[in-house]
């Protein structure tokens, strides 16, 4: 399914929220492209800094936003099966300092619940047209989108508070 939607329809169901911005359209394929829409549609100043990360905090919190946002919608809510997901994937040197650990990730989601809320909203949108666009479901529904958004998000920092605090072992299986 290669449904698509623009920024224009994408944030133009985002009334209210002083963090959201309609950009110019732009065509996107992907959850992927959505979730960095979103993320670039989020201002910097409304964005908290990871605390390890405040010499470049824009381009690493935007970063950490777009990849929680990105997990989420994938159901993917433990931080630490995130990090251990940005280790598989080698991605420490895009961070400049490494990655940022499960502590950090929590951090970030509390400190920047709003701008995370907008950006899974925005995933969930395009997951929905595309069930849309395959006859799944017949429309969507943005108040069930907005409460999902949040659930997702209550349900991250759930796991987190169930699971221990450390990495996950070389042993377990991660699902990225």
């Amino acid at each position: 399914m290669n449904e698509t939607m623009s920024n224009t329809e994408i944030f133009q169901r985002t009334p209210g929220h002083r963090l959201a911005r309609t950009g110019a359209p732009v065509r996107t394929f992907s959850l992927t492209h959505v979730v960095a829409a979103a993320v670039r549609n989020i201002d910097d100043d409304a964005i908290n800094p990871l605390p390890r990360h405040r010499g470049a905090a824009a381009g690493h919190a935007k970063r950490l936003l777009a990849v929680l946002s990105w997990s989420y919608a994938h159901e993917i809510y433990s931080s630490a099966q995130i990090v251990a997901c940005l280790d598989v994937s080698q991605t420490g040197e895009m961070w400049g300092g490494g990655a940022p650990d499960w502590a950090e990730i929590q951090r970030f989601r509390a400190e920047n619940r709003s701008a995370l809320q907008i950006c899974l909203l925005a995933a969930l949108r395009f997951l929905a047209a595309q069930k849309v666009a395959a006859g799944v479901v017949t429309r969507i529904n943005e108040s069930w989108l907005a409460a999902e958004a949040a659930r997702r998000i209550v349900a991250a920092m759930f796991t987190d508070s169930v699971e221990p605090a450390m990495p996950l072992s070389g042993q377990q299986t991660v699902r990225c």
